[in-house]
């Protein structure tokens, strides 16, 4: 007999079991629907050697006016590995856990809700850290410098780590939509940052088209509108 059972409900019933592997996402969203300190999407980089580079790209669309954290890399040693949250007019990002705040300026301070598509670079040799905000660089700032992000990490999406894998709490969770997750092993010029939302660079540790990652809690895979 036919399976007539339609491929989105297939996509949303694997999503509540808690686990898809190398699952492309190409035209869905995370969808985090409440505020909680036990919901989230678990991503698994491929990281075969400690980080000395990176750059991570997402999109987000939220209405909060609180703090929230988007990315949060914990590891045994240190809960802030990699750390991004936004703040009221303002984004925060740590790395070994030493953190960086970028003001927004005026002009890219919108009252109404919107996507917006970040992009972080890391450097370890410089410690020069990029925050890209729809294609506009903010300031360049810098910390840890000469450290490395070692391999024994958890990577979370909509919650902030305050111990490895846990410690989570509500206040600083992310409501809202993620997509367009991408991370490399290096820190991408910017040349290459300006057309990042074109995904058209290679990514080597996390690939929105080929998703590893498993979901706790409450988080809803949706077709973008």
């Amino acid at each position: 007999m036919k399976n007539s059972t339609p491929v989105s409900l297939l996509l949303v019933l694997i999503s509540f079991s808690g686990v898809l592997s190398e699952t492309s996402l190409d035209g869905k969203v995370f969808v985090f629907p409440s505020s909680s300190d036990n919901s989230y999407v678990l991503l698994k980089p491929a990281l075969k050697q400690p980080l000395q580079r990176f750059t991570i790209c997402l999109n987000f669309f939220t209405d909060l006016s609180r703090s929230f954290s988007l990315i949060s890399v914990a590891s045994r040693e240190q809960d802030n590995e990699i750390l991004f949250m936004k703040h009221p007019n303002e984004y925060e990002i740590c790395l070994r856990g030493q953190c960086i705040r970028f003001h927004v300026p005026g002009n890219m301070d919108r009252t109404a809700s919107h996507w917006e598509n970040a992009c972080i670079t890391w450097d370890a040799v410089t410690g020069i850290v990029q925050l890209w905000i729809d294609g506009q660089p903010l300031p360049r700032k810098g910390i840890a410098r000469g450290l490395r992000v070692p391999t024994d990490v958890v990577m979370m999406l909509g919650q902030e780590q305050d111990t490895y894998g846990g410690s989570l709490d509500a206040s600083q969770s992310f409501i809202g939509e993620i997509a367009k997750v991408y991370m490399w092993d290096t820190a991408l010029p910017p040349d290459q940052l300006r057309r990042i939302r074109k995904d058209t660079e290679p990514p080597l540790l996390v690939d929105w088209t080929a998703l590893d990652f498993e979901i706790k809690g409450y988080v809803v895979i949706e077709p973008a509108l």
